[in-house]
């Protein structure tokens, strides 16, 4: 029971923190909304490709919806370094609240943002002619997996902010992976488009799970082939990631 207290007041606090930010919403908001106008334009020569489907737009959108999450929640450990450098970490240490209740709360805050957005981010796609085939049961699994991928990288993220106590290193790290992982999944490509080599270090990368998950279920319905293996290595995503994060704070939260 103080656990789930504990969470919740922090989920609360880390909301209010980033509804403040108005700034910062808008250009999370903003930026998929250029890429889904865009990119359309910039690749329409591949519509007719083998896997794109004739529409470039219907291709990309379920890679947008996943980018949005994977960079914002990549990002989420800025908050905990800004906690560290004001010393509200040291000093929410100090109280009797619950140690696993200050991950959590961050990496659950940020989930709650980033699947608004999400959606908001679907709501706009089919506003611009997307035509998801699964209908709303569809949108609710997409956001089962992209709440899967958001949560390793925002756990990651939290322990990366945890184990460096500086903004340089990280934000090095979040550079270095966040955007090939992008180029090194099918989010851009239909997968018989790759070369030979991508398309077999995209089979390593959770991103393309969820692409792919998602894509599924916006173009072509339920193949619970693909969803069940989409589900399960993003959940063991998740539980790496959640697992990093927790190791971090356990060892290095002061």
């Amino acid at each position: 029971m103080n656990l789930l207290l504990d969470t919740w007041f922090q989920v609360i606090r880390h909301l209010r923190t980033q509804i403040r930010m108005r700034v910062f919403i808008f250009m999370n908001l903003f930026q998929p909304i250029v890429w889904l106008l865009l990119f359309p334009q910039i690749f329409k020569s591949l519509s007719d490709m083998p896997g794109i489907g004739g529409d470039y737009l219907q291709f990309l959108a379920p890679g947008v919806v996943v980018m949005t999450v994977l960079f914002g929640s990549a990002w989420t450990g800025m908050g905990m370094l800004q906690d560290i450098d004001m010393g509200i970490l040291s000093k929410t240490l100090a109280t009797p609240v619950t140690r696993v209740s200050i991950i959590a709360s961050r990496v659950i805050a940020s989930m709650v943002m980033l699947v608004i957005q999400a959606l908001m981010i679907f709501i706009i796609a089919v506003i611009m002619g997307v035509d998801i085939v699964t209908g709303v049961p569809g949108v609710l699994l997409s956001i089962v997996l992209i709440s899967l991928l958001g949560m390793g990288f925002a756990a990651f993220s939290n322990g990366l902010a945890l184990l460096f106590k500086r903004p340089e290193p990280m934000m090095a790290i979040i550079n270095f992976i966040a955007m090939p992982l992008v180029f090194l999944s099918s989010t851009f490509m239909a997968a018989e488009l790759l070369p030979s080599w991508l398309d077999t270090v995209r089979q390593f990368n959770p991103v393309d799970y969820a692409v792919v998950g998602v894509r599924g279920l916006v173009l072509e319905g339920f193949v619970w082939s693909d969803l069940w293996l989409s589900l399960v290595v993003l959940a063991a995503w998740a539980a790496v990631g959640i697992g990093f994060g927790t190791f971090m704070f356990r060892t290095k939260a002061e």
